[in-house]
């Protein structure tokens, strides 16, 4: 096995993926803080080159044109290694990139069940375009979306239920897990 200075398994990302409201961003940051290494968000990175978060971007340039700019911030964190990176919820279905996640990363999905996501993101619909406007409505997508993205989430590497646990817990378990 290669020398690396790295506090991640040979250098590589270590990637939160899973659906909103799973907990990626927080237990990024504590996972990143407990590894010693730097944490980026997908939606974050967008937020911090345009100006505009998740929200704003997909009201103002559409859902597509988020999108192509998610896998171009993803593309260009992916080049640097030993870094844990949250990634927003629509990357893993693209398949063009697998490749490039299986090279420079090991992928933790982090699940919790539809109820316990509707509990976490029914306090700002607003904020979550993708949703809707309404509880109803957010429960039907929240359902439809997760079936649709299931079987992409399940090619995570390693997976965590976070439907219980806070971040910290959450970031120590991935930490057990990677065995680091």
């Amino acid at each position: 096995m290669a020398q690396t200075d790295k506090k991640t398994p040979a250098g590589l990302n270590v990637y939160l993926i899973g659906f909103m409201g799973s907990g990626k961003t927080a237990a990024g940051r504590a996972l990143a803080k407990k590894l010693g290494v730097p944490f980026a968000d997908t939606d974050l990175l967008i937020r911090k080159l345009s100006g505009l978060g998740p929200a704003a971007f997909i009201k103002k340039r559409g859902l597509r044109s988020f999108r192509r700019a998610e896998r171009s911030v993803f593309r260009a964190a992916a080049r640097s290694g030993g870094r844990v990176i949250a990634l927003g919820g629509g990357l893993m279905p693209i398949e063009p990139l697998r490749p490039l996640f299986k090279k420079s990363g090991i992928t933790v999905c982090l699940e919790c069940g539809e109820t316990v996501l509707f509990k976490r993101l029914k306090k700002n619909l607003s904020r979550r375009p993708l949703l809707g406007c309404g509880p109803e409505q957010a429960r039907r997508t929240i359902k439809r979306l997760l079936k649709k993205r299931r079987p992409y989430y399940r090619r995570a590497d390693l997976t965590v239920n976070t439907s219980d646990l806070r971040p910290e817990k959450t970031a120590e378990k991935i930490k057990k897990l990677l065995k680091l």
